[in-house]
């Protein structure tokens, strides 16, 4: 839980921001009126961060500030002092930024910045620099912004670490250094990733408006010529992260609507009911929170897990609907769909490699097997994806306790039994463990849709 300080001597300004807190956040908070009050909450409770008044009744403006850091929190500044001097305290200060008081909506904008913050923790920034001296200014400036920092020393380093982590929503590159400079790296990033899906924003002490075009017709999205203020940096930063989020909501509907698409054709043509694709969603999200995976990764992972059997649109009617055992031949063509599955979601998630990699994953390996025995790779334990075999679990689970074309459903015992006997065959032994303890969650989702209650044990 995400704790928050508000340190403000206005009466009002206290009851707006209380009331703003409760609406918008599920922050916990304390509020002190004065810097002895600041000084007894901080003694006895840790904060992420901290909101403050430079100016209170017990204290000048330069004691709050130090008192807070001291604590290891770099807070946010009310202020309604705009002159050079407050300009130098937060150039040089551990301040994440000011607000201006004078401002009717200043509150909101600090609610803003305290929710900024904490989505703040899930982004990766990628600082290249050869300069170990500059890595560690900026990086210090975005740590104080709750980033997650990955540095390099020169672009072919910096290469490798993007390869590590595709994650990394944004890069600030220095031009100038040794073995790969900026402008070469750039070019190379831009071979594998948009400017929609890496934002890159160039830094350079040239003046020279040509190294400005080649970075910017090289595929930068953004250009900051040295020196420059901390305000200029956070809105340049800001500006390009804030288009980011708006291209990944606009795709993320767009996902929505393909996963939902894909579906219904996976639906229409397997034998299997619509309900089966929904339940192997939400047990696979379950799962994963079980095992330790953040619920909001867990969803997208059970969102992926609804495109296990896509590729089953490949497969001929005839073997799909069968409603008897299949023979080799025609088992050998249905262990195919796995490989369609691959290509037709490596087509679906050319824009957004990131998610597309989760759902290729389950797509191409949910019926591989922890001891090696699975298909279509023969993978071994560990190296298969977890979200495989997650879904590798609970498809299982899902097919034995419902009716099938070509079987009754099982008794839900029996079903449990054959689960905790394949432990560490076909399942691995983690996942079963966190399965049979959680089974009502289990046997809850499975009776949630349409499924009927007739393999009661």
């Amino acid at each position: 839980m995400v704790k928050v300080l508000i340190v403000e001597d206005s009466s009002m300004l206290c009851n707006l921001m209380e009331e703003l807190l409760i609406k918008y956040t599920d922050f916990e908070y304390d509020i002190a009126k004065t810097y002895k009050e600041a000084q007894k909450f901080l003694e006895k409770s840790k904060y992420d961060f901290a909101a403050v008044d430079l100016h209170l009744p017990d204290s000048n403006g330069t004691q709050i500030v130090p008192l807070v850091n001291r604590h290891g929190i770099s807070p946010i500044i009310f202020t309604s002092d705009v002159s050079s001097q407050m300009r130098e305290t937060f150039e040089s200060a551990n301040i994440v930024d000011y607000v201006l008081k004078e401002r009717f909506d200043s509150i909101v904008e600090v609610i803003e910045k305290l929710l900024q913050l904490v989505a703040n923790r899930k982004k990766k920034i990628m600082i290249v620099d050869d300069s170990l001296t500059y890595r560690y200014y900026l990086k210090h400036n975005l740590s104080m912004h709750e980033f997650q920092i990955f540095e390099a020393a020169n672009g072919s380093i910096a290469l490798e670490l993007l390869d590590e982590n595709p994650d990394i929503e944004l890069i600030i590159t220095d031009y100038y250094m040794p073995v790969m400079d900026g402008l070469e790296f750039t070019k190379k990033v831009r071979r594998k990733y948009s400017k929609r899906e890496v934002a890159i924003i160039a830094l350079t002490s040239e003046t020279n408006s040509l190294i400005t075009s080649k970075f910017l017709k090289s595929g930068a999205n953004d250009f900051i010529t040295k020196p420059y203020s901390r305000d200029e940096f956070y809105a340049r930063l800001y500006q390009n992260i804030d288009s980011l989020d708006i291209y990944n909501q606009v795709t993320e509907l767009f996902e929505v609507d393909i996963i939902n698409t894909l579906c219904e054709v996976t639906e229409y043509k397997s034998a299997e009911t619509g309900s089966h694709i929904r339940r192997i969603k939400d047990y696979t999200a379950l799962l994963a929170q079980l095992v330790g995976v953040h619920k909001d990764e867990a969803q997208l992972i059970g969102r992926m897990a609804a495109l296990h059997d896509i590729g089953k649109i490949a497969i001929p009617d005839s073997i799909l609907a069968k409603p008897a055992k299949l023979n080799d031949k025609e088992f050998d063509i249905i262990k195919t769909h796995c490989s369609h599955g691959k290509h037709i979601l490596e087509e679906a998630f050319k824009s957004d490699k990131v998610t597309g990699k989760i759902a290729i994953d389950i797509a191409y390996l949910h019926h591989e097997r922890y001891d090696g025995k699975g298909y279509p790779l023969g993978l071994i334990k560990n190296e298969i994806p977890l979200n495989a075999k997650i879904v590798a679990l609970v498809d299982c689970f899902d097919a034995l306790a419902t009716k099938r074309i070509y079987k009754d459903a099982w008794k839900i015992d029996e079903v449990f039994e054959y689960i905790e006997k394949e432990s560490g065959k076909a399942f691995d032994p983690k996942l079963v463990k966190k399965f049979i303890e959680h089974k009502a969650s289990f046997i809850n989702i499975l009776y949630s849709y349409d499924q009927p209650a007739n393999n009661v044990a």
